[in-house]
């Protein structure tokens, strides 16, 4: 993905537009792009990228999730 599209797909997820995604945002989007099996999971795995464990995952922690 390019820098572009990694941003626009965090803006995406980031459906109040305050810079960071949360969970119940995350889980929001995998709902709505069809990928509600093993949800817990998923979501567990993605906030793995939280890496100052403020609970919220902010542009450059996706960014380096998603390389």
């Amino acid at each position: 993905m390019t820098e572009g599209e990694v941003k626009s797909l965090f803006e995406q997820i980031d459906a109040d537009g305050d810079g960071q995604i949360n969970i119940v945002e995350l889980a929001n989007y995998f709902k709505r792009e069809g990928h509600q099996g093993h949800l817990r999971e998923k979501v567990t795995a993605a906030m793995a990228a939280d890496r100052n464990r403020d609970r919220v995952i902010d542009f450059h922690e996706f960014q380096d999730m998603m390389k």
